[in-house]
């Protein structure tokens, strides 16, 4: 069982990290709607990134 994170700033860089990363697939799903597959994938790779970051900081 992991620690609990103790450091208040460590935690709101997890969250904003997190948000960031929720928008940019409301992002792709949109660019899948209109057809732009290859941007779309571009944007979930980059969130896919995002999130691997915000697991090694918590």
């Amino acid at each position: 069982m992991s620690q609990p994170i103790t450091n208040p700033q460590t935690l709101q860089t997890a969250i904003a990290a997190a948000t960031n990363a929720h928008t940019g697939l409301h992002q792709a799903i949109h660019e899948l709607r209109h057809g732009s597959v290859s941007e779309a994938k571009q944007l979930v790779a980059r969130q896919i990134a995002v999130l691997a970051n915000v697991l090694m900081v918590l």
